[in-house]
């Protein structure tokens, strides 16, 4: 069996959110939410856990996994920067393509990608890890985490979602990233940027960025990132997206993508209003 590592995706602004989210208290003892990501995937039988993260927000990290987890996870820092030649005006980070290829020196192992500000459950860190465990290095095959979609919306507002495509076998066919999702008059809809709508059906499975990946993604995800970046770096909010990243292989035939649906208890927070919830849940949890 592999060793697996556990990358964790803490480099975001949280803008809907109003704050610096990875960063912010949801456990008794001062725990963020990756804490119980860690802790989950520890006991799943993750090795090791990379967090990516911007240089503002390294020393809190730092000292936060040094507090909760010295001696007892060995932890290692990526940094997600501003790439040379970029628009001096864009503050958002380039999105989570091009924060996975920062940890293209660190990450030897076969990898499962999540956000630093959702809850997973741990059913899902036993299905990554049982798959990782078992696909090799350099293997062109993926996985990803579903989660049944009516479960993961919002009563505050719109939400952002992978809806998934899967052939017979469960495996991802397409996977289209929609960004003002919501539950309007029992209609499951995605209001698109023309102002159109676009209808989901509500047995979809979203992707909650919990990806499980070879070291083969890296040079792929390289060369993407430069096409990317040539065409699209001097703008202010452009993304280069994972779904997308794993889209264009998936087109290409370069990959496979098994969808793994044990996606259970699944919570998150993109809007402030939603803490309290995501705290009276994590509490009534045996962690």
């Amino acid at each position: 069996m592999n060793k697996t590592t556990l990358v964790i995706m803490a480099a975001g602004i949280g803008s809907r959110y109003g704050g610096i989210k990875q960063a912010d208290t949801f456990g008794p003892n001062g725990e963020w939410l990756m804490d119980y990501s860690i802790f989950d995937a520890q006991k799943a039988g993750f090795d090791d856990v990379v967090i990516i993260t911007r240089k503002d927000l390294l020393a809190d990290l730092q000292e936060h996994t040094d507090k909760f987890w010295a001696n007892k996870m060995p932890i290692q820092f990526a940094l997600q920067e501003k790439p040379v030649g970029a628009n001096p005006d864009r503050t958002k980070p380039y999105g989570t393509g091009q924060a996975i290829l920062a940890t293209k020196n660190v990450v030897k192992n076969p990898f499962a990608v999540i956000n630093a500000d959702d809850f997973y459950g741990k059913e899902a860190y036993v299905a990554m890890h049982h798959f990782l465990s078992n696909v090799e290095n350099n293997e062109p095959v993926f996985s990803l985490v579903g989660y049944p979609i009516l479960e993961t919306l919002s009563t505050i507002g719109t939400v952002s979602r992978g809806i998934c495509t899967l052939n017979d076998k469960n495996e991802l066919i397409e996977i289209v990233e929609m960004t003002q999702i919501e539950l309007k008059n029992g209609i499951l809809q995605n209001e698109n940027e023309d102002k159109s709508y676009t209808e989901i059906p509500k047995n979809s499975y979203a992707s909650m960025n919990f990806w499980g990946f070879s070291t083969f993604l890296f040079n792929e995800l390289e060369t993407q990132w430069q096409d990317f970046f040539a065409n699209f770096g001097n703008e202010l909010k452009t993304e280069f997206l994972i779904p997308t990243v794993v889209s264009d292989l998936l087109k290409a035939g370069k990959v496979k993508v098994q969808l793994l649906p044990d996606g259970k208890n699944w919570c998150g927070v993109t809007y402030a209003e939603e803490k309290e919830s995501v705290v009276n849940f994590l509490k009534s949890l045996n962690h």
